[in-house]
């Protein structure tokens, strides 16, 4: 904003060049006529027509005037909106995961597009109008001083009327645009949702269900816009009543004046000339200020997200404590976490040395994920420590400690780009030779036949056009292309059928020979060849150690095992009879 001041200062006084000029017309138009009734005197064709010489030259400097305000203002709005968004866009990268957790897509999503729209209004259109209101009261009242003082105060007489009118409307206005608003964000939430969970809709034959919850959502928006628009519906109405009311009076006592001799009739067009003049910026005034709150009201959404500061940031003032060779040595040291209210980790400490394969295992909601979430820094524990080759993780910048840690999360996310894109997607001037190998030992290169145009093809949205064994081979070829240090394996291969994983995991040994590994898994062939084990129950360790040993030991591991190995017996006979053959 600042270092567009100039413009802004520049268009203003345009404005006022406009609201100047406008008003001479008038002012030659009532000499006309007072020439015009001067019997003795009367004007001739050269001099009639230099009047309305003079009329038009006032209306093509006023027009030159009004079009440099437009221009530097508008204009200047349209630059600060694509910066806006811009920062916007960059700003929302910076924040953390929990930010997100707590956040609505489509409510971020309506500011990003609607409340923003809204801003660049007021910074331009708004921020004009009421400019160009103020400007031509003041220069109109002036303009009318000079001809009779006594109809000037008279003609603006009902101000204190629209002052009240205005008081009373505005915050109420700005109430019911901000729920509007709010609603919008629900909606667009709904459609979102909707639209990424059709599969599970029609799966559910809920369609009927979801077009009931949209239908309530958008009677819900109907009803908020309606009651906001008869709030601003009536402000024009009144406005309009308020300087209708001024004219009359202004007719009735300025005739009076004209036939008492007080005021000549060339002085009352030329008056009235003002009084049109300033009609149309009077009943435009709720409007704008209407306008101008909303515009305000949308500035402080999008300034929420803006001054919102993220809990997982760089060290601060350049702090950051740089690794020159990371070997992949990890450490968790008494490190607690919860979130919204439920506590997940309780002082668990673990070690796991470079090179080391640890295989995280345990009931659903032990604390798996977010043990490995914290090791790439998507939350920061509330109490303990985090240390890769020894060194305090927040002491370290954000992008390097990324860059060394390879995440393959539970929840695929491909880009609607080809397929080649979204396996480089962490490393971009990865070569042909890197690419061949991260698909063949994620073993989606026997899938490439069946692409329309293989490695090239573009995948859709969130890779709807590939299979779940799919999506997970694109995300693991992805990990295994970046070739960092660490490699966290989040139940990457669930989707993925027997065989194939087999083949993988025997591809993966040598990839993971010299980096150390995370794995999150259920399948027993994947665990049980991890070096280590480490099982977690309600946020803490209780066992550790190589699958022989827990074995031995009968415990949790056992119960885990002897489990797990009976379902995926009932998972492949049925697989035998349903689907022989199915490949993932």
């Amino acid at each position: 904003m600042a270092r567009y001041r100039w413009r802004y200062l520049i268009g203003f006084v345009c404005l006022l060049g406009a609201s100047v000029f406008v008003m001479f017309p008038p002012l030659v138009l009532g000499h006309a006529i007072d020439a015009m009734r001067d019997e003795g005197n009367l004007p001739s064709r050269w001099q009639l027509a230099a009047y309305g010489g003079l009329i038009l030259v006032f209306a093509l400097v006023e027009s030159v005037f009004r079009y440099g305000a437009r221009m530097l203002v508008s204009g200047t709005s349209r630059k600060v909106e694509y910066e806006l968004r811009h920062e916007l866009a960059a700003h929302e990268m910076t924040l953390d995961q929990a930010f997100f957790l707590k956040s609505q897509t489509g409510d971020l999503m309506a500011r990003a597009t609607n409340d923003l729209q809204w801003v660049r209004d007021l910074m331009g259109p708004s921020l004009l109008d009421l400019a160009r209101i103020v400007t031509m009261l003041v220069i109109g009242f002036c303009f009318l001083l000079t001809v009779n003082v006594r109809l000037a105060l008279l003609a603006f007489a009902y101000f204190p009327v629209i002052a009240v009118i205005i008081a009373l409307f505005s915050n109420l206005v700005e109430k019911k645009y901000q729920a509007v608003q709010e609603q919008f964000g629900n909606l667009s939430t709904r459609v979102q949702e909707n639209i990424s969970g059709m599969r599970t809709i029609k799966a559910y034959a809920q369609e009927e269900a979801e077009i009931e919850h949209f239908a309530r959502a958008n009677r819900e928006m109907m009803r908020r816009s309606m009651d906001w628009a008869r709030y601003t519906g009536a402000l024009w109405p009144l406005m309009v009543l308020a300087t209708g009311a001024s004219t009359i009076l202004v007719l009735w006592f300025g005739g009076r004046d004209v036939v008492n001799g007080q005021i000549t009739l060339g002085q009352f067009v030329q008056f009235n000339g003002y009084l049109l003049l300033l009609a149309n910026p009077l009943m435009s005034l709720g409007w704008t200020v209407t306008a101008v709150q909303q515009g305000s009201a949308s500035l402080r959404r999008i300034s929420e997200i803006l001054n919102t500061k993220a809990g997982v940031a760089d060290p601060p003032g350049g702090a950051a404590v740089f690794l020159d060779r990371i070997r992949g040595d990890v450490a968790f040291e008494d490190v607690s976490f919860g979130f919204g209210g439920t506590q997940i980790l309780h002082d668990v400490t673990l070690r796991i040395p470079a090179g080391q394969t640890v295989a995280l295992v345990g009931p659903t909601g032990s604390g798996k994920t977010t043990l490995a979430s914290l090791l790439v820094r998507l939350f920061d524990p509330q109490s303990g420590a985090v240390k890769l080759d020894g060194q305090d993780i927040r002491t370290l910048r954000l992008s390097d400690l990324r860059n060394a840690v390879a995440f393959v999360p539970q929840e695929t996310f491909l880009f609607s780009e080809a397929l080649s894109d979204n396996i480089g997607y962490g490393k971009p001037n990865y070569d042909h030779g890197q690419l061949t190998y991260a698909i063949t030992t994620s073993q989606l290169i026997n899938d490439l036949p069946q692409l329309t145009h293989g490695i090239g093809t573009v995948i859709g949205e969130r890779g709807v056009t590939l299979s779940g064994g799919q999506k997970q081979r694109a995300a693991l070829a992805r990990a295994v292309i970046k070739d960092s240090p660490v490699l966290i394996l989040d139940d990457a291969l669930s989707h993925v059928d027997t065989h194939t994983e087999e083949e993988i995991l025997r591809r993966l040994r040598g990839f993971m020979a010299d980096r150390t590994t995370i794995i999150i898994a259920h399948r027993t062939s994947t665990v049980a060849s991890a070096d280590r084990i480490v099982v977690l129950e309600d946020g803490r360790i209780v066992e550790d150690g190589t699958h022989g040993t827990l074995l031995a030991l009968d415990g949790a591991y056992a119960r885990f095992f002897r489990r797990q190995l009976l379902a995926e017996q009932v998972e492949d006979d049925t697989s035998d009879v349903v689907a022989p053959g199915r490949t993932a």
